[in-house]
C-alpha cells in the first residue's frame, strides 16, 4: 500500500489540505504547539535581526582588527590594509555562522519538517475517511517510514492493564520485504517482547542505534528482518500507555529529531485512529440494532410526540402489503386501512402520543391490508423517555393475530355447536327415559304380572287362558314397535329431507295393519332441525300409534304444509273417533305428551274428534333459523 498511499498523497499541495473534512479537529493537538512555536521563532531571523548582527559583527571585527594594526604602525598601507580584511574575515564568519547562519539553517530545517508532519497529518485526516482502520493504521507507519528514512514499521496496541500486547499492523514495506514472522492481531504478554517494549517500562520514546551490541536483547524469530536499530515511541492517554509506533533499520543514527518528529505525528495519528474507531464503533452498534430492530417479525414503530413516525420496521408490508416508505410518505395512510368499525377506537387511542403520563396500552383493531384481506392487531404501546427522562414518544409493537382470532371464532363455535348436542343428547334422553317408563316399562311390567299369575294359578278356562297370552302377545308387540321406533329416532337425520323419517315409519305401520298411510306435501320441503324433527315425529307416531290401536280405519292420511312461517301437520283418518273432552277428563297421557313437544317446539296442538266421525289432528310450528339448524 506504501506506493499508492504515497503516490496519492505526497505530492499534495496546502490547496488540496484545506480540502480535507474535519481539519478543525486539529485545534489543541501537541502538534500544533510545536507549530507555533517555530512560527513565533520567524523573529529572531528577520531581515532587520540579521542586518544589525552583520553590522555589529563588522565593528567588533574592525575594532579587533584595528588593535592588532596599533601594533605594527611602520607596516606600509596596503599590508595594514590585506592585515585588517584578514582579521575581520577570521572574526567575522565564525561570528555570523554561529549568530545567523546556522540558527537559521536549523530554523529552515524545522520549518521543513513542521510542514513535512503538517502535509502528513492533512493526508492521514483524509486517508481515514475513505480508509478502513488497518488500511489507516499501515498507512501512518508508511508516512513514518517515509518522514524518518527507516525501512522497518510496526504498531502495537496496549491492553487496559499495560500487560498484553497486540500487534495490529506492520508497515506496507515490512510485509513485503522484511518480515514473515507475525500477523497482524497475534496477542502477547510484555515480558515476552523485545527490548523495545522499554517504551512502556519506562513510559518515554527509546533509541536502540547499535542494536546487536546490546546485552539484555531478546532473539529474534524465524522469518523476523534483521534489526541494525530501532526507534521505539509510546502513545500516553489518560496516564497509561495505550499503543506503540516503532520504526527501525534506518540508514543513519536515530536522533532526538526523529523522536520529536515520530512523536508528534504518532500521537496525532492516535487521535484520528481513536476516533476511527469511536466511528466504527457506532457504526457498529447503529449497524447490530438496526439488524435487531429491521429483522422482527412483528411491526415495529416509533412515534414522536407530536404523532410523526420515527421509524417503521419493514415487517410492515408483511402484515400491511405497505413498505415503510409508504407509510412514511403518506402519514394519514394507517388511519384509512384500519376497518371502519375500528376508526374511532383507533382515533381515540391515537391521542395517547400526546400524553407522556400514559403507560402501557393494548387494544385490537382490524385494518384491510393492500391484498384487501382482513388483518386482526394486537397494538400494545408504551411511552418513550431519553436518558434525561425527556418524553420521545411512544413504541409500538404491533402483531398480525388474525390466526388467533379465526382459532377463537371457531372455539367458541365448537363449543356453541357442543353445548347444542349436549342438550339434545340431553333431550333424547328425556324422551326416550319418558317413552320406556311410560309404554315400554307399563308393557313389560304387565308382561311380568301376567306370566307370574299364570304360574302361580292353575288356569282351568282355555278361553280365558287364551285372552291372556293374546294380551301378552299383544303387550309384547307394542314394546317391540316402541323399541323400532326408537330406533328411527335415534337414527340420523338429513335436515334437507326432514320426511324420509316419517315415510319410512308409515311404511311399517302399512305393512302391519289393515289399512294405508298417505303422506301429501313432499314436493317442496324445507330443512327443520333435528330436535324439530324428533318432536315432530313422537307426535306422528303416537298419533298413528293411537289410530292402530283404537281407530279401526280405512284409510289415514298425512298432509305437510309448507308455509312461509311454519310447517303445518295434519293426520286425519275415517276410524270410530272419540270425545276429546272424556278422554282428557281421563288423563291420557299420549294426548299430553303430544301437546308437551307442540310447545317444546313453540307451535300449536289442536284435535277435533266425535264418536264414529274419526278424528283429525294439527300440529303447527314456526321454522327455525338457518344458523341455528347448521349449529344442531
Amino acid at each position: 500500500m506504501t506506493a499508492e498511499y504515497l503516490n496519492n498523497n505526497l505530492n499534495e499541495g496546502d490547496q488540496g489540505a484545506k480540502q480535507v473534512p474535519g481539519q478543525e479537529y486539529l485545534k489543541g493537538s501537541r502538534f500544533l504547539s510545536s507549530v507555533r512555536s517555530l512560527i513565533h521563532s520567524r523573529g529572531q531571523y528577520s531581515p532587520g535581526r540579521i542586518l544589525t548582527i552583520t553590522i555589529i559583527s563588522i565593528i567588533f571585527a574592525e575594532v579587533i582588527a584595528m588593535g592588532v594594526i596599533y601594533f605594527f604602525p611602520f607596516m606600509p598601507y596596503y599590508q595594514q590594509t590585506i592585515l585588517d580584511v584578514t582579521i575581520m574575515t577570521i572574526v567575522i564568519s565564525p561570528l555570523l555562522y554561529i549568530l545567523t547562519f546556522r540558527p537559521l539553517l536549523q530554523y529552515i530545517q524545522q520549518q521543513r519538517q513542521s510542514e513535512n508532519i503538517s502535509q502528513a497529518r492533512l493526508r492521514l485526516i483524509q486517508f481515514s475517511n475513505t480508509h478502513s482502520m488497518n488500511e489507516l493504521l499501515q498507512g501512518t507507519l508508511d508516512e513514518l517510514e517515509f518522514l524518518t528514512g527507516s525501512t522497518i514499521g510496526f504498531f502495537h496496541f496496549l491492553e487496559s492493564d499495560e500487560n498484553m500486547l497486540w500487534l495490529q499492523s506492520w508497515s506496507t514495506n515490512t510485509l513485503q520485504k522484511m518480515c514473515t514472522a507475525e500477523d497482524s492481531g497475534s496477542h502477547y504478554p510484555i515480558e515476552n517482547a523485545g527490548i523495545w517494549a522499554d517504551c512502556v517500562r519506562q513510559r518515554q520514546p527509546v533509541i536502540h542505534n547499535d542494536y546487536a551490541s546490546l546485552l539484555n536483547r531478546k532473539g529474534l524469530p524465524e522469518g523476523h528482518a534483521t534489526i541494525l536499530r530501532e526507534m521505539a515511541v509510546p502513545i500516553i492517554r489518560f496516564e497509561k500507555v495505550v499503543s506503540i509506533f516503532g520504526l527501525g533499520n534506518k540508514p543513519q543514527e536515530y536522533t532526538s529529531s526523529d523522536v520529536e518528529l515520530v512523536s508528534t505525528l504518532a500521537d496525532f495519528s492516535w487521535d484520528i485512529i481513536e476516533r476511527k474507531r469511536s466511528e466504527l464503533k457506532v457504526v457498529e452498534s447503529e449497524e447490530k440494532f438496526r439488524t435487531l430492530a429491521d429483522w422482527t417479525y412483528d411491526w415495529e414503530k416509533w412515534l414522536d410526540p407530536d404523532g410523526n413516525i420515527v421509524y417503521n420496521s419493514p415487517s410492515c408490508e408483511r402484515i400491511t402489503g405497505y413498505t415503510p416508505e409508504d407509510l412514511d410518505a403518506d402519514p394519514f395512510l394507517l388511519r384509512r386501512i384500519v376497518h371502519p368499525e375500528d376508526r374511532s377506537a383507533y382515533d381515540e387511542h391515537h391521542k395517547l402520543v400526546h400524553d407522556d403520563s400514559a403507560g402501557v396500552v393494548i387494544i385490537e383493531y382490524r385494518i384491510i391490508s393492500r391484498d384487501g384481506n382482513e388483518h386482526w392487531i394486537e397494538h400494545i404501546c408504551r411511552p418513550l423517555f431519553g436518558k434525561d427522562k425527556r418524553y420521545l414518544g411512544r413504541r409500538i409493537s404491533n402483531r398480525d393475530v388474525t390466526e388467533r382470532k379465526k382459532a377463537e371464532k371457531e372455539r367458541i363455535e365448537f363449543n356453541q355447536k357442543e353445548e347444542i348436542l349436549t342438550r339434545s343428547i340431553q333431550t333424547i334422553q328425556t324422551d326416550i327415559a319418558r317413552d320406556l317408563h311410560d309404554t315400554l316399562g307399563q308393557n313389560i311390567s304387565f308382561l311380568r304380572m301376567t306370566l307370574e299369575h299364570l304360574s302361580d294359578t292353575q288356569m282351568r278356562d282355555q278361553v280365558q287362558s287364551l285372552k291372556q297370552i293374546q294380551s301378552l302377545a299383544k303387550a309384547a308387540n307394542e314394546s317391540y314397535e316402541l323399541i323400532r321406533a326408537m330406533l328411527f329416532v335415534l337414527q340420523p337425520t338429513d335436515p334437507a329431507d326432514p320426511l324420509n323419517l316419517f315415510n319410512r315409519y308409515a311404511a311399517q305401520i302399512s305393512e302391519r295393519s289393515l289399512f294405508q298411510v298417505e303422506i301429501t306435501g313432499q314436493e317442496k320441503t324445507k330443512p327443520l332441525s333435528p330436535q324439530q324433527c324428533r318432536n315432530l315425529f313422537y307426535i306422528f307416531r303416537e298419533a298413528l300409534s293411537n289410530v292402530e290401536k283404537y281407530a279401526d280405519p280405512v284409510q289415514v292420511s298425512a298432509d305437510f304444509n309448507w308455509g312461509e312461517d311454519g310447517l303445518t301437520m295434519t293426520i286425519v283418518d275415517d276410524g270410530r273417533g272419540f270425545d276429546p273432552e272424556q278422554v282428557k277428563d281421563k288423563g291420557h297421557y299420549g294426548l299430553r305428551y303430544m301437546r308437551e313437544r307442540a310447545d317444546l317446539m313453540k307451535g300449536h296442538f289442536s284435535i277435533r274428534s266425535a264418536p264414529g266421525n274419526g278424528t283429525s289432528l294439527v300440529v303447527q310450528i314456526p321454522y327455525e333459523e338457518v344458523s341455528k339448524i347448521e349449529h344442531q
